[in-house]
């Protein structure tokens, strides 16, 4: 009998397939985002952080409820000593019921400062699990650009594997019938095969890009070959200049999740400052208290039963300074949060300051390397039937050729570039998230 696996093993999921097949048969990049939200497991930690975090707020607010409990006893008593010490083989029970009633009645605002940082937990929890949708999504713009640029590259150099092996036909053919010669075909062969190889190594990038993106959607196991929609037209690519950089600051103050996550930290430990300053204050206990004792008897007489009302005042006067170094901690936390605010803002400023000219000098590109395509092309075209006259060399050929290949895939890598960086700009300041 095979032993069993581990517990752990228990919770690990299964094949991705069936959750793959509930993707849509094209998958455009908007929808990709959505199915990584839906689907990514690193979500699913960050919802289950929101739920205890909203948990331990709920337990904070049962603090200032009374505690009202009940109890019951039954002792059974035998062999009771006589004055003279011998034994009489007496035997009883004694039955005792209570209900007590206590109510901390004031602790120097203690409970409520405790609720409040507990509060600011839940929204550090919040901002938390928003921040990681925010990088979620950047990878997955990140992952999808990616891939659509090793697609294009495929485009691109099984094109010029074409063009080259239409060539390298007619070259066989004349070469055969003696009209041109056969290092004329082995050029055109040489330069399909590198086509060949670069065409491999693209295809490699892009199968890669599509496992990370498998990984990012939160369906390791999913074949995403064929599904995703990369089509993107000139008019969607981003034309208009971004907004200035006030503005672009204004607007990551607002929206990035991690200044919210520390800005919620830095209240919750603040709470918790002046709640340790609050657990200095005396406390005053309200109690209460109903009971009865009988004897062999579960039925109580008036006699036997009893109750009491009672307040209860404790001050810990002194805890070998317990207390203060409880202050002191939360205070020092509370400053390393704020230097921690302040390091992220500055880093918040460089990534948007950083993809503002990437993003400029990319358009600038784009209009050039859209021209270079059309000019590299019409040379080609040109050159081919004046080599076939024999009016051009070779080499101009090749050299025509290899120019439209490298217009191409510069004009692939800048609209990669400038997708990707507007979408790192969305990311850095969190706009990325509407």
């Amino acid at each position: 009998m095979p032993p069993a696996p581990p517990a752990a093993d228990l919770h690990l999921p299964g094949p991705a397939q069936s959750a793959a097949a509930a993707l849509p048969d094209r998958l455009d990049l908007q929808a990709a985002k959505s199915a990584a939200l839906k689907h990514n497991p690193d979500l699913e930690v960050t919802r289950a952080r929101i739920r205890s975090a909203g948990a331990r707020l709920r337990e904070a607010g049962t603090r200032y409820a009374p505690v009202v409990r009940a109890g019951f006893s039954v002792i059974h008593t035998q062999d009771v000593p006589s004055s003279q010490s011998f034994l009489t083989g007496e035997r009883f029970e004694t039955y005792s019921p209570s209900l007590t009633f206590e109510w901390l009645a004031f602790d120097g605002y203690a409970r409520q400062l405790g609720e409040h940082a507990t509060a600011q937990d839940l929204s550090t929890s919040e901002a938390v699990h928003d921040n990681a949708r925010r990088l979620l999504l950047g990878a997955v713009s990140r992952a999808w650009y990616s891939a659509a640029l090793a697609r294009e590259r495929m485009r691109i150099t099984a094109a010029d594997r074409d063009f080259n092996q239409r060539l390298l036909d007619d070259m066989r053919q004349q070469v055969e019938a003696e009209q041109a010669s056969r290092t004329d075909a082995n050029n055109f062969e040489l330069r399909r095969n590198n086509a060949d190889v670069q065409f491999i190594n693209a295809e490699r990038d892009y199968t890669l890009s599509l496992t990370i993106l498998a990984e990012l959607l939160g369906l390791p196991d999913a074949d995403l070959s064929g599904r995703l929609d990369f089509d993107i037209a000139d008019d969607e690519l981003p034309e208009k200049s971004e907004p200035g950089l006030d503005e672009l600051l204004d607007i990551a103050r607002q929206q990035r999740a991690d200044l919210e996550e520390l800005r919620a930290t830095m209240a919750a430990l603040k709470a918790r400052e002046a709640a340790a300053q609050a657990a200095k204050s005396p406390t005053v206990l309200l109690s209460a208290e109903l009971g009865a004792a009988s004897r062999d008897n579960v039925e109580f007489e008036d006699d036997e039963r009893s109750g009491s009302l009672g307040v209860v005042a404790t001050w810990d006067l002194y805890t070998g300074g317990a207390k203060q170094a409880a202050v002191d901690t939360a205070a020092a936390d509370y400053e390393v949060a704020v230097r921690q605010l302040q390091d992220r803002w500055q880093e918040i400023v460089g990534e948007i300051r950083r993809q503002l000219p990437i993003i400029a000098a990319a358009r600038q590109r784009l209009k050039l390397n859209r021209e270079s395509v059309a000019l590299a092309r019409q040379i080609r075209d040109d050159i081919e039937p004046a080599w076939r006259a024999g009016t051009e060399p070779l080499t101009r050929l090749n050299e025509a050729q290899r120019d439209l290949n490298v217009a191409e895939l510069n004009l692939a890598v800048v609209r990669a570039e400038l997708l990707q960086a507007r979408s790192d700009l969305d990311t850095a300041t969190g706009s990325i998230l509407d």
